[in-house]
């Protein structure tokens, strides 16, 4: 069976090395347009921070190491038009002016998302930069002498790591510019959202709400002043993070279902509207609990979708696993909070018309006479019918976020309060109290009215 991935960072390399360990006989070439693979972007802007000086620790594995396991990778190779009919990929190398088409039993389209550069004279600028690529960061970071004032544009994970990274531990001057009136309004609830703005601007972070990019003001190839709806700023570099677009427009073939934004829409299998066609990453849909099918553009869902698909890509008996469900977990550190999501904020229920209730608490991480011990603030959406668990907001010091880890199998297995509130979490005075900060939680919500 010829297997053919396209795509060679996260969903797709976690595919094609769980398929060759699935079928170690297997015919498996993956497309990537760059020359290298396994990239995390999401430590890049830990690498900017200088918590680590070597860029490598960022790659999960090398080309030698997959071509060593039997997986063909055709680096520096585009992707530029797929037969579905014929079962044909067009190939093009990125070093050398071929093309050559490659057969396949069954796909996998794996090309991830790009971030969105709005179309504005001079945003090419040499100071101007996004944050996905290895040389993205490397670029920036051998610059980054020559910038001390620096507008970062986008208040969503990348944003405001990025910005955190920025002032706290390098000192430069940041404004962060969002365009609505809460940041990471997707993944928090404004109220706790605040915690986030106010950590940011006690590490000196200035926050500039509702205001778009609107153009530039450019000398000697450079940017030297950003112009938003209300204000004209100076500039010694722009970071855009205002979000990704799945880069699936070279495939035309309208029979590929789509979503608007262009992410290509899978089932709990990973499987698309085409026959012997996966999909995963950011250029895909994931199954989410509530939301159905929407684009999630995380690596937790893109690693565990690609091992799935690893396993399907290999099935020749039909029995197709599906086991993956999104809630949409998220979690960020800023400054010295730690904060985490998942399932449902308040806005998407109330999009969903879901008759909810919300409770909030603040307990102690461990007994209060310990060292580091402090009050994590819990934020619970359950159904007003039953109390089971639809969405959780957490944050606080000293691995809060941890506690956020009982409430995502709640909400997937649509535990009640009552339930959870007498699961067995175990107690000794430096890591939690008698009863656990979740239990208690719980319990407030059981009692609730």
């Amino acid at each position: 069976m010829k297997i053919i991935i396209i795509g060679g960072v996260a969903a797709g390399m976690t595919a094609a090395a769980k398929a060759i360990r699935e079928d170690k006989n297997a015919d498996i070439t993956v497309i990537e347009k760059e020359d290298y693979i396994s990239f995390g972007a999401c430590g890049l802007p830990y690498y900017i921070g200088e918590y680590f000086d070597d860029i490598n620790r960022l790659y999960s594995a090398s080309i030698e190491e997959m071509r060593e396991r039997g997986i063909n990778i055709l680096s520096s190779h585009e992707a530029i038009d797929i037969d579905f009919d014929k079962k044909k990929v067009l190939v093009k190398s990125c070093v050398e002016e071929k093309e050559f088409e490659l057969e396949y039993d069954r796909l996998m389209i794996a090309t991830g998302g790009h971030p969105f550069v709005p179309k504005i004279e001079g945003i090419d600028a040499e100071n101007v930069f996004t944050m996905t690529k290895p040389y993205d960061g490397k670029n920036f970071k051998d610059k980054l002498k020559d910038y001390d004032n620096i507008a970062v544009i986008g208040g969503g994970f990348i944003g405001v790591e990025i910005a955190e990274q920025l002032s706290e531990r390098l000192g430069k001057n940041v404004r962060l510019y969002h365009s609505r009136d809460s940041l990471l309004n997707r993944v928090f609830d404004k109220d706790m959202a605040k915690g986030i703005e106010e950590e940011l601007k006690r590490v000196g972070v200035e926050i500039i709400y509702n205001e778009r990019l609107k153009d530039v003001v450019t000398e000697a190839g450079k940017v030297t002043e950003i112009i938003t709806e209300n204000r004209q700023d100076k500039v010694d570099a722009v970071i855009l993070s205002v979000g990704f677009r799945p880069s699936t427009d070279f495939i035309t073939d309208e029979r590929l279902k789509k979503l608007k934004n262009g992410a290509i829409v899978v089932d709990n299998f990973g499987k698309t509207s085409i026959e012997d066609v996966f999909s995963a990453g950011d250029c895909a849909t994931v199954p989410h609990k509530f939301l159905g099918n929407v684009n999630i553009p995380l690596a937790t869902s893109a690693n565990k979708m690609g091992k799935l698909i690893g396993i399907n890509l290999v099935n020749t008996d039909g029995n197709l696993r599906g086991d993956y469900e999104s809630v949409g977990s998220s979690v960020i550190k800023v400054g010295e909070l730690e904060f985490a999501s998942a399932g449902l904020t308040e806005d998407m229920a109330r999009n969903l018309e879901i008759d909810y209730k919300v409770t909030t608490a603040e307990i102690y991480n461990h007994t209060p006479y310990m060292p580091n011990a402090n009050k994590i603030k819990y934020k619970m959406l359950y159904k007003a019918s039953d109390k089971t668990f639809i969405g959780a907001q957490i944050y606080g010091k000293n691995e809060a976020v941890l506690r956020i880890l009982p409430f995502i199998v709640a909400i997937q297995e649509e535990l009640s309060a009552d339930e959870l509130n007498y699961y067995d979490f175990p107690y000794a005075p430096p890591f939690a109290l008698a009863w656990e900060g979740v239990n208690t939680a719980a319990g407030i919500v059981a009692g609730a009215k």
